[in-house]
Formats: C-alpha cells, structure tokens, sequence
C-alpha cells in the first residue's frame, strides 16, 4: 500500500478520518514513551546485587544505583531515608500515573471518534435516500462505507492500546514492589540489623547438635547383713 492508496482511504472516511489518525499518533507516542521508562531501568530485574550495593553504594549502577546513592547520600539516618524513599516513589508512580491516565483516555476516545464518524456517515446515507434520483445509490454506498470505515479504524487504534495499557501498568507494580523491597533492605542495612539476620540464617542452616541422656548407673541391690538376732539391710 503506498501514499496515495493511504491518502485515499483517509479522504473517503471524511474529515474525522484526520483526528484519528492524530489521536492514534498520540496514542502510540505516549504508549511507546511510557513502555521505554518502565523498562529502561534495572529495578524491576534481579536482587541478588542489591545486598552488596547497599552496603557499598560505589558499587552500584543504573537505575538502582541512582536510587540507593541518592536515599544514603551524606549524614543520612532511618527518617531521612524513608523521607527520601517516598521521594523516589512519588516521583516514579505519579510520572507512570499520570501518562497512564492519558494512554487510558486516548483508548476510549478512539472507539467514540470512529462513532462520530458512524453517525455523520449514516446521515449522508439518509439524505442521498431522501435525495432520490440516479445519484441516490452512490451518495447511500459512501455515506455506508464513510460509517463502517471509521468504526473499524477506531477500533483498530483502540485494541492495542488496551493491551498497551494493561502491560505498563503490570509494569508499574512490579516497579513499586521493588522500591518497596530496596527501601526494607537499605532500612535493614542502616539500623545494622542485616548482620543479625545473617547470623540467624548461618543458625538456621547448621543443624544443633542432639543431646543424648547421660547413663544412669545400674541400681545397686540391697545387702542383707546377718547376726544372731535376724536380718538387716545394710
């Protein structure tokens, strides 16, 4: 399909054809901005590195790295570093959010743009059936064709971006979970209860040693001395 086949399908839809094709612009603009921020970054891979970045911050790198520089960076305590935590998650949920709630009102705006597009293409159907003539059948076949051909490509704009909206938003929980998850471990860290928790691990993996009763010495049987008189236990 080249140009101008494009040129003409979007001038047989009419003029809503155009502000679907901007809507549908935006849309993936936005779609594939918001996808590249959410998965650009380390945060939401691996945490077996976390431990050791905590512990040396020069260690660490990307995304991660920026994290757990900036919540230890200079005479930072256990309140400060929370303070600078919701920082952190302030800043990456609301700038996801906020995208996500224009991707969202992009996805159902296209479906009712190609409704609009419906609506005037049945009205140019009921005016050439009103019109009569020789001419009536072809102004009743476009007005059909502007109506259908606008449903269908507001619809095919709408479909992905559900999709599209549904995967980042996974993404952004993902993201949370693990602010949450590095904000525990640098709090762990920062009290120097992460040393403890080893230790108790360490304990746990070695087996105690089992204890055995100690022997007991045979009871020894009564001796019976005897005389004259009778009996007696000794």
């Amino acid at each position: 399909m080249n140009l101008q086949e494009i040129f003409t399908i979007l001038q047989s839809g009419g003029w809503v054809m155009i502000m679907l094709a901007v809507l549908a612009l935006i849309l993936y603009i936005t779609a594939f901005d918001l996808a590249y921020y959410v998965y650009s970054g380390n945060l939401g891979g691996k945490m077996t590195s976390w431990l050791a970045w905590i512990r040396d911050p020069s260690k660490a790198h990307g995304q991660v790295g920026e994290i757990i520089q900036y919540t230890q960076g200079g005479d930072a305590d256990a309140k400060r570093i929370q303070q600078r935590f919701e920082q952190v998650r302030y800043e990456t949920s609301s700038r996801v959010s906020h995208r996500l709630v224009l991707l969202n009102t992009l996805v159902a705006a296209a479906p009712l743009a190609g409704l609009l597009g419906t609506v005037i293409g049945m009205l140019g159907t009921f005016g050439g059936l009103a019109a009569g003539g020789s001419e009536s059948m072809s102004l009743v076949a476009g007005g059909i064709h502007e109506a259908l051909l606008t449903t269908q490509t507001g619809l095919m704009i709408a479909l992905p971006g559900v999709f599209a909206s549904l995967v980042i938003k996974r993404r952004k929980n993902t993201l949370d979970e693990a602010i949450s998850r590095l904000e525990s471990m640098t709090l762990i860290h920062k009290t120097g209860l992460d040393a403890l928790l080893e230790d108790e691990e360490e304990e746990v993996a070695v087996p105690a040693p089992t204890r055995t009763a100690p022997a007991r010495a045979p009871a020894q049987e009564p001796i019976l001395v005897g005389d004259d008189s009778g009996m007696q236990l000794a």
